[in-house]
């Protein structure tokens, strides 16, 4: 069942929680699969994207000593997972940002006895609920007695890559190579960057967002098979935004839904949280998530200070101008106007969810792989989920 299948069932059931991600976890699979198999490849590997599920499929290689670089197109690595360090006195998760499972989660992605890992969490689950319709705000407070998700408390799910998966492998990270063609017509396949560079692999693991595929951004030679193709094109992966503001009050609830709460969630619309909730810190700022169409009128504005602007206006019309009386700083971080990304994640399946994971998760050529947060059955549109494409992908491509 996709994310969208579960909330709109929910919802239909009178279940309105703020995101109903501790309902979905319940009902998904938290604990991944970390395959363990025995190998005899002795070639090369290639892994397309430094996201979440390139860095897991990285990790998971390195792990089996293989021979293996990750081609990324930006100069950083993360993907969808990225961290402001210097905005308040917290970092602050500008993609990704819930766990979605319980924290036995990480230790599953990590599998690793022998690890000293020290993380600590917070129960988010807000005190204040409120929907915004109609000119008024409505309180839902009744649903912080159903509520509660976790998150990280003093760093990020980028933290946690950064602690304890890229220091295994960051010398195998290539920077700054958007990949042009994926050839896999010879012996070996060959990819090449938009700067003409190719390198050369006996399996290339695939980990572009499905914006990406979708774009024909990346060539490939011969081209894919009908079915590969008609399933990349089925997904549906909408326009994403975060923006956080710094005021100087909290003159806002610890969570509110433009239109009904229930409404508000089932049409995707605007979220607004506290985003220091239970941070151990002393600033105030609110954050907004949103995707799909009501996050368009957002992300196709002119500039991150558009965005802001229209943000505050929205503010100001629902807190009687107290967002400008209050106003300190913003960062934004429009998903849509990444290059290499182009929207939020994976949300429905036109040709059904499980046909159209298992058609992508076919190898081509026993050469040519796929994962990302898209191809995961139990864990869609996570980031657990995106590892566990990750280390599913290298187990298909090396595995015996």
């Amino acid at each position: 069942m996709t994310r969208e299948e579960f909330i709109k069932k929910s919802l239909a059931m009178g279940i309105g929680l703020p995101f109903l991600t501790s309902i979905i976890a319940a009902c998904e699979k938290e604990v991944i699969e970390f395959p363990e198999f025995s190998t005899s490849f002795s070639g090369k590997v290639l892994v397309i994207g430094a996201g979440a599920s390139g860095l897991a499929a990285g990790y998971l290689l390195s792990r089996y000593n293989v021979d293996f670089e990750i081609i990324e197109a930006s100069p950083v690595y993360g993907g969808r997972v990225k961290r402001a360090s210097n905005f308040v006195d917290f970092p602050i998760d500008l993609g990704a940002e819930w766990i979605h499972a319980t924290p036995a989660v990480l230790s599953e992605i990590l599998n690793n006895p022998e690890l000293d890992a020290s993380i600590d969490f917070i129960t988010y689950n807000p005190q204040t609920l409120k929907g915004y319709r109609d000119g008024r705000l409505q309180p839902h407070n009744y649903a912080s007695n159903f509520y509660s998700e976790i998150k990280f408390k003093s760093t990020t799910w980028f933290g946690f890559f950064e602690q304890y998966i890229v220091p295994h492998f960051e010398d195998k990270i290539i920077y700054n190579q958007p990949v042009a063609t994926i050839d896999y017509s010879g012996s070996k396949v060959a990819v090449t960057t938009i700067d003409d560079t190719v390198y050369e692999a006996d399996k290339v693991i695939v980990t572009a967002p499905i914006k990406i595929l979708q774009s024909d951004t990346i060539s490939f030679v011969p081209a894919l098979p009908a079915a590969k193709t008609e399933a990349i094109n089925s997904i549906s992966m909408g326009d994403g935004l975060k923006v956080f503001i710094e005021f100087k009050e909290k003159f806002y609830p610890d969570l509110m839904v433009l239109g009904g709460l229930i409404e508000g969630l089932a049409n995707d619309n605007e979220i607004f949280y506290d985003a220091a909730f239970r941070k151990d810190s002393n600033r105030h700022v609110l954050g907004l998530f949103t995707i799909n169409e009501p996050a368009s009128k957002y992300t196709t504005l002119d500039s991150d200070q558009a965005i802001v602007d229209a943000v505050m206006e929205v503010l100001d019309d629902i807190f009687e101008g107290k967002a400008s009386e209050n106003y300190l700083q913003h960062v934004v971080q429009n998903w849509s106007k990444e290059p290499y990304i182009q929207g939020s994640y994976s949300y429905t399946f036109d040709n059904g969810q499980e046909e159209t994971v298992n058609t992508l998760n076919e190898a081509v050529n026993n050469k040519l792989y796929f994962a990302g947060e898209a191809l995961s059955l139990e864990n869609q549109a996570t980031v657990h989920g995106a590892c566990e494409s990750g280390y599913a992908a290298v187990g298909r491509a090396i595995g015996q």
